[in-house]
């Protein structure tokens, strides 16, 4: 259950709590407007500040259970981003906003203001083109390439062991689920193989998704990131690739349903070709995994409506899906394997 929230709810609460963190002497020069964008998590507000030619975006992070200003997130969020600011090229092209300041107890991180349409809304518009769409990919990739690039640490094949003690937890919410029992059975199948190849590592955006990329006319900004973790980059490719495969489900996407595949391949071929021969069964095992505990948390919060029916709809044949692509993949590394041994 989401409990009320108890504090910053509105312009009046975020200006004070800034007030609070700059002190009096800028009172009368700070504007805030907003929620400019409100979710589960987190509210976020326009601020303008005396001094500053740039316009601020106040995030306000939430404890969904409790309501209250989630502090620890917000310590942890402006640590992640300074962090991934400060290493990320300042080529300008692939970025992340600048941060300015975090005021933890209130549960705020206040970074620069980007102006530019999240990639997802591009997608959902009727005027976007095909030639767009591939372009689009293009950036995604080539932003997460530049990420991974700036956090790169030392090549290490995927913990499977971990990931398959995970599938119990799993199979508790799902087990009834004919779609999800061959889910399972195709990991573990193919679990030891997929556990072969050393794959490039590198800290992980964490909720990496058109959402969270924000595109004008010369960049790609890349937004919440948490950066908490390293591993294998094909956790973020694996959750980019599988949020858009969701997101075909929107019917405002239903007319990218044709370039489904070829859209992604764009995306992994500009990121890396290997993850389209040589590491495809690592990262078809990693994403349809990804898949799976999405499909897990969503069952959390399943409702009786008529969207959510769909919703349940649409992961059933996403995974089934997945799991014939891992099955292929596993079938063109047998074969490449015969070629090598001839």
């Amino acid at each position: 259950m989401i409990a009320p929230r108890k504090a910053l709810s509105d312009c009046h609460t975020v200006r004070a709590a800034l007030l609070r963190h700059l002190g009096a002497a800028e009172s009368q020069g700070i504007v805030v407007r907003g929620p400019v964008r409100s979710g589960r998590y987190s509210d976020i507000y326009c601020a303008r500040l005396p001094g500053m030619n740039t316009e601020l975006a106040v995030k306000c992070l939430i404890e969904p259970t409790t309501g209250e200003p989630d502090r620890a997130t917000a310590q942890r969020q402006f640590e992640a981003l300074e962090r991934v600011h400060h290493a990320m090229p300042a080529n300008g092209h692939f970025r992340v906003p600048r941060p300015y300041l975090a005021v933890p107890s209130d549960g705020i991180v206040v970074v620069e203001w980007i102006s530019g349409r999240s990639m997802t809304d591009l997608f959902l518009s009727t005027g976007l083109t095909l030639v767009e769409a591939r372009a689009l990919m293009r950036r995604a990739a080539g932003w997460l390439r530049c990420f991974s690039d700036s956090g790169m640490i030392a090549a290490q094949p995927l913990n499977v062991a971990d990931k398959l003690n995970a599938l119990a937890s799993m199979e508790t919410l799902l087990g009834r689920s004919k779609t999800a029992q061959e889910a399972f059975a195709t990991l573990r199948a193919y679990a030891e193989r997929a556990g072969t190849l050393a794959l490039t590592r590198s800290w992980l955006h964490g909720d990496f998704k058109t959402d969270n990329l924000l595109i004008d006319a010369n960049h790609t900004v890349g937004i919440d990131l948490h950066a908490r973790h390293e591993n294998a980059v094909t956790h973020d490719l694996a959750a980019f690739l599988n949020h858009w495969e969701l997101t075909l489900c929107h019917p405002r996407a239903w007319r990218w349903r044709p370039w489904r595949a070829e859209l992604a391949r764009v995306f992994l071929d500009t990121f890396d070709p290997s993850y389209l021969d040589a590491k495809r069964l690592p990262y078809r095992w990693t994403a349809l995994h990804v898949m799976l505990g999405n499909w897990c948390e969503f069952t959390k919060r399943e409702r009786r409506t008529l969207q959510h029916v769909y919703l349940r709809m649409c992961f059933r044949s996403v995974v089934k899906r997945m799991t014939g692509q891992l099955h292929v993949a596993a079938h063109a590394d047998d074969q490449q394997s015969t070629r090598k041994t001839r």
